[in-house]
């Protein structure tokens, strides 16, 4: 029994790392690089242009955004904010974007220089991101978003 209970800790201890490595994120497919590039360009644009349309289609209905203040909003207060004016963006530069695929999802992390104003107030010149993606019917949607201000 002692020899059992002794042979089933050293395979735990064996198969454990591998199988941990296999849930690791691996830098995403070139496939996966390039569609999640080309809607995380499409997103700034929208913001710029506060095209809701655009980010309606972005966004799942669940998105949950956390901006660098910490409060949390819901895809339509989101959109909403865009509709009604109070966030007007001028210019967005995304940089040192890295998308982790993890099959039907995937995070994209980055840094993004900006220009704009919520309700009269400078947004934060330069932020990091964490943007993270699922994949629906072939389509990949944002579930959800998280920026911290650089100082």
């Amino acid at each position: 029994m002692k020899h059992t209970v002794a042979l089933l800790l050293l395979a735990g201890a064996v198969f454990a790392p591998a199988r941990a490595q296999e849930k690791r994120p691996k830098e995403g497919t070139e496939a996966t690089i390039r569609s999640l590039i080309e809607i995380e360009n499409k997103w700034v644009s929208a913001l710029t242009k506060s095209d809701t349309v655009t980010l309606d289609a972005i966004f799942a209905d669940a998105y949950v955004e956390t901006e660098e203040h910490g409060q949390r909003s819901d895809k339509q207060s989101v959109l909403s904010v865009l509709k009604s004016g109070d966030l007007k963006m001028e210019s967005i530069k995304l940089s040192d974007l890295k998308v982790y695929d993890y099959g039907d999802a995937a995070v994209v992390t980055g840094s993004s220089a900006q220009v704009g104003n919520f309700k009269g107030q400078s947004v934060a010149p330069k932020i990091i991101f964490t943007d993270t993606f699922i994949k629906r019917k072939g389509k990949w949607l944002a579930v959800a978003s998280h920026r911290s201000e650089v100082q």
